[in-house]
């Protein structure tokens, strides 16, 4: 289900790609207080990449910074996290839930163009190298023109290493900034204690469906090893649970572990080896001379940023097992290399550190910040329903505004939220804002949930009249009669939804039920969000299957109309 809401996400983005411009910015006359920087991430998964900017939260906030991640996905429990963390649900665009801020981190490229079309605050794009720049001659020319276009949108981009920068400009032709990653040194040191196993062993760490990171180089050397009588172990630390097959190849695997157990598992490792294709910067062998474990490296550029052959790593070639093995070899029977690796190893990490790299993006965030928006739009070309005092969240007036100054639709919604017999809040997406002398008909949406100014207008209708009346044999029929004229799919699950809750009141639970049951066989997982709900609110206990999945996709607002809070109200059940 998720894969099919990254793919609509991404065919939404990929559809407006007509629409896009370059952010206009323009020198602020004066800003008080500390920056809110806010990270837009496209997934929270267990990776390098997502640990660097979670990294870069953490160490914003110790400094004084307000930091927001926002993101579709549940707050992980693999990193800790100390920023504040805004879930957005999964059928809304992620920068739709973009609070004011005065800088916004795009880390991918593919939500640079929404980031920049919420009209909110200067777009930095945080580049830490892909498919996109690793293997860019083999990308088809409709992928290379979409991605080249966002490369043009923002004012500012900066990346983690020199070798990346060189790539974007070649690409892309954009000059980017160099931030290079850091190590946490009270993680991963020298001093700490090293992971105990019965038998000398290597390490690798790689997801086994990454096939960059040379995962399959690594195991057919160690077998090279095996043949030639080396009695040693393979240890691996892989993000994601590895295939049967791929699991009878390594001693033993830790997934997702700890990162202290990463960091004792590179102090106990006699070799740590990355087989990687290509890499930015790359981070755990880093990680792994810092912890005092030798390293044999393939000599990808993003490696070279640091490693450098006979004196702190042994560099051996890509795709190469053969000279992999050979390099593990020499470094298992070489002592006096084996020391000096590890000594010069130390030394580097040391020069990598987070005191100096969290100084460098402090003040290249706060020159990106001296910058504001130019809107496109003025105000008084709209006339506007919502007011502050309308918004549930006071804070989400100022990114309603910053979006009419930067919209080219003709109408914005927004999601009215009406209490239902105070027993159901029911969102509705309702025009707040329409633009003056226009006879368009494009609509955008802002996310600022607000109170009705007629709280009693939802109950011109008959149907939620009756429910509020609690007349819930009335009610039932009338959206019954609703559900049966209306085709459109959306709007038929929103009267379907009434339908049960009204079966609910009637203490009809069996014939809600099996209603329940076969709609959920014959219709859209997406559209059953909500359904899942209520069929937890039927059984009067929750599902935890069910409950984690609707946690995670949040409300359904796609409907024109959506249960608020649906998180809220499924606690209540608890």
């Amino acid at each position: 289900m998720i894969q099919d809401l990254k793919l609509l996400e991404y065919e939404k983005r990929f559809s407006r790609l007509g629409l896009a411009e370059k952010q206009e910015l323009r020198k602020r006359k004066n800003r008080k207080g500390k920056p809110h920087v806010v990270y837009a991430m496209s997934h929270v998964g267990v990776s390098g990449g997502v640990k660097m900017i979670l990294e870069h939260t953490n160490r914003l906030k110790r400094a004084g910074i307000s930091v927001s991640i926002v993101t579709h996905f549940e707050k992980p429990g693999w990193y800790p996290i100390e920023a504040n963390y805004i879930q957005v649900p999964w059928d809304l665009e992620l920068a739709k839930g973009i609070p004011p801020c005065d800088l916004i981190v795009a880390t991918y490229w593919d939500h640079i163009q929404p980031c920049i079309e919420t009209g909110i605050a200067p777009v930095v794009y945080f580049e830490q190298g892909d498919f996109h720049i690793f293997e860019y001659e083999t990308m088809n020319n409709v992928l290379k023109k979409y991605i080249a276009k966002q490369f043009t949108l923002p004012e500012f981009i900066f990346t983690v290493s020199k070798s990346t920068a060189d790539y974007i400009e070649e690409h892309y032709h954009r000059k980017a900034a160099v931030i290079p990653n850091a190590i946490d040194e009270t993680v991963f040191s020298e001093h700490i204690v090293a992971y105990q196993h019965p038998k000398p062993y290597l390490l690798m760490v790689g997801a086994e469906s990454a096939k960059f990171k040379g995962i399959a180089d690594i195991i057919q050397a160690y077998n090279l090893l095996i043949e030639k009588e080396i009695d040693i172990d393979l240890l691996w630390v892989t993000p994601e649970e590895p295939s049967d097959d791929m699991k009878k190849k390594v001693t033993k695997y830790f997934t997702q572990p700890q990162q202290n157990t990463i960091a004792s598992l590179y102090k106990g490792a006699a070799v740590y080896i990355s087989g990687s294709h290509y890499e930015s910067f790359s981070l755990p062998p880093l990680e792994a001379m810092a912890c005092g474990c030798p390293v044999v490296v393939t000599n990808n550029k993003g490696v070279l940023e640091y490693a450098q052959d006979q004196e702190n790593a042994l560099i051996c070639k890509m795709k190469n097992p053969k000279d992999i093995a050979e390099k593990v070899q020499k470094l298992l029977h070489d002592e006096s290399l084996r020391k000096r690796l590890i000594e010069k190893g130390i030394l580097t990490a040391k020069k990598y550190n987070w005191n100096e790299i969290t100084r460098k993006l402090i003040d290249y965030y706060k020159e990106v910040c001296s910058f504001e928006v130019i809107p496109r739009n003025d105000i008084s070309n709209w006339d506007i329903v919502l007011t502050e005092e309308m918004c549930l969240h006071k804070e989400d007036f100022v990114k309603f505004i910053k979006l009419l100054q930067s919209s080219k639709a003709d109408f914005i919604q927004a999601p009215v939220v009406y209490d239902i017999d105070g027993f159901i809040q029911a969102a509705r997406w309702e025009v707040v804002a329409s633009r003056k002398h226009s006879e368009g008909t494009c609509i955008d949406r802002c996310y600022c949930p607000i109170s009705p100014s007629n709280h009693l207008s939802i109950l011109n209708e008959k149907a939620y009249r009756a429910f509020e009346k609690r007349e819930w044999d009335e009610a039932l029929e009338e959206f019954s009669e609703l559900y049966t004229i209306q085709n459109e799919p959306l709007a038929k699950a929103v009267n379907f939804r009434w339908i049960i809750l009204c079966l609910y009141r009637l203490q009809r639970t069996h014939e809600a039920k099996s209603k329940l049951k076969d709609w959920l066989e014959n219709n859209s997982p997406h559209y059953s969000t909500e359904l899942h709900f209520l069929q937890c609110l039927l059984e009067g206990r929750k599902d935890p299957s069910s409950y984690q999945n609707i946690c995670l996709l949040g409300d359904v607002t796609s409907y024109n109309e959506y249960i608020f809070n649906v998180k809220g109200h499924l606690d209540k059940l608890k």
